[in-house]
């Protein structure tokens, strides 16, 4: 056989292998998408270009093989493609959350709940709830990636018992904001300068400096806004991930409910392009080092199998003195106030009262 011609085998050989890899994972994600377990039908990709290869059979079944092979190069191609772009449409469109706490179950915040609404950073418009609190300080409460502003009341409810104000807001695209998509702490950065400007126009608190709590994509976001703004006095992070690409390679499954491989880079890709942001932007574990000298309270849950507990301990790693730890025992994703009642009580009051006066 000549030269040329090994290559040429060996490259087609090479090239359905990775088709039939590609139709092999895609076909397994059958329970998310039932369309993809057609995919199997092309796992036997390189056994046909083998046996073409080999036998030279009769040209109708030389056309017969070749078409089913062109079609198993395109159709992955095509698949891939359009999954990938249902995949970013799930992650940067996802589904509300259903299970949050109620206003109504908090009557002394709703007592003295105002509706507040203002603009984020790149004039998007943001609803929230401002809570005054015994005290003239304020700290922003920041949910999570699929929730809303009322995933933060029992937050917002140990903070105003302490005599916090409290800022609760959705961020774009939840709740009753406004936003085209939801960007994982990329454009939400911006949602808290907004929320900053909009507090520094109150004349009822002090604006001299204020705290910040958030969680999960809120957590990550609340350092990434410390960084940016002098303003955030003192940062508490409960389950933060360390960059965009980390989080999205672990949690892919979890919230997108498709394999990480092969559809996690190209939704990246994607979602990059629909949103206008860059992955490479978003890394706390870079950011949090800007915080200091100040404080920083990082606390993941030892149980988390959305965001790796490594994840947190990466950004605690990164931090600058003054900084804090906790390992949350017995606590999936961002679940602190709930498993550990008490002893969250007791560390974040004491965090901000020991460094917001």
């Amino acid at each position: 056989m000549k030269p040329w011609r090994v290559l040429a085998v060996a490259l087609g050989l090479a090239f359905f292998l990775v088709v039939a890899i590609l139709a092999g994972v895609m076909g397994t994600a059958v329970g998310s998408m039932k369309p993809l377990g057609v995919m199997w039908l092309f796992t036997p990709a390189p056994l046909v270009f083998v046996l073409l290869t080999a036998l030279r059979p009769r040209r109708a079944l030389r056309i017969v093989g070749a078409s089913y092979l062109g079609a198993s190069g395109l159709l992955t191609i095509v698949v891939l493609l359009g999954v990938g772009w249902i995949g970013s449409e799930r992650a940067i469109h996802p589904a509300q959350c259903e299970d949050m706490p109620n206003l109504a179950e908090y009557p002394t915040l709703q007592a003295k709940v105002q509706d507040v609404r203002f603009k984020s950073e790149d004039g998007v418009n943001l609803s929230g709830w401002f809570i005054p609190g015994e005290r003239k300080t304020s700290i922003l409460v920041l949910h999570g990636y699929r929730c809303a502003r009322d995933e933060m009341l029992p937050h917002a409810d140990i903070l105003n018992r302490a005599g916090y104000s409290v800022l609760l807001f959705d961020f774009r695209s939840r709740g009753r904001s406004e936003g085209d998509a939801v960007t994982l702490s990329y454009f939400e950065r911006g949602d808290v300068l907004g929320a900053i400007a909009y507090l520094k126009t109150r004349t009822d608190i002090d604006t001299s400096g204020f705290g910040v709590l958030g969680i999960s994509q809120g957590g990550a976001t609340a350092i990434r806004a410390a960084a940016a703004s002098p303003d955030l006095k003192a940062v508490v992070s409960e389950c933060p991930f360390k960059s965009l690409d980390s989080v999205i390679g672990q949690s892919f499954t979890h919230f997108i409910h498709l394999p990480a491989f092969p559809f996690a880079p190209i939704t990246v890709w994607m979602a990059e392009r629909r949103v206008g942001i860059k992955s490479e932007d978003v890394v706390p574990e870079r950011e949090v080092v800007q915080i200091s000298p100040r404080p920083v309270f990082i606390m993941h849950g030892a149980l988390d199998e959305t965001i790796s507990p490594k994840d947190g301990e990466a950004v605690y790693a990164a931090a600058r003195e003054p900084k804090q730890w906790w390992l949350i025992p017995g606590s999936a994703h961002a679940q602190g106030a709930e498993k550990e009642p008490a002893e969250y009580e007791r560390r974040v009051v004491e965090f901000f009262n020991a460094n917001l006066k």
